[in-house]
């Protein structure tokens, strides 16, 4: 079974909670000025870094604060598309499948980009 998440030396966690806690204006303000929610501000600040995701506002502090997510995505995707690779058996109808799954995956995103 393949790991889907990026090891967690790629992910900027400890990076972005060190920028979040030096940060002296309050939960409230961070969240206006960087278009999360304050709850999200508020328990990002309150869980060293445990059990911590990829998600759209995790996305948004980090460019908020100017932590760089770029490498980390293009070796996320290497995984990805390592990980789909080993899947398919090569066949069409089997890649079709994996197609309509893939696909299925986005109304998920839409979910989570809600939030």
């Amino acid at each position: 079974m393949h790991r889907m998440e990026a090891p967690d030396h790629d992910f900027p966690v400890q990076d972005l909670l060190r920028r979040l806690m030096a940060d002296t204006r309050s939960s409230s303000e961070i969240a206006r000025l960087s278009g999360v929610s304050q709850p999200t501000v508020s328990r990002l600040r309150l869980s060293n870094g445990h059990r911590l995701r990829r998600s759209g506002p995790f996305n948004k502090l980090c460019s908020f604060y100017g932590v760089d997510t770029g490498p980390v995505r293009r070796r996320y995707n290497d995984l990805l598309r390592d990980a789909i690779v080993d899947a398919w058996d090569g066949s069409d109808e089997h890649g079709r499948a994996l197609l309509v799954v893939i696909q299925g995956l986005k109304d998920l995103q839409a979910k989570a980009d809600e939030r």
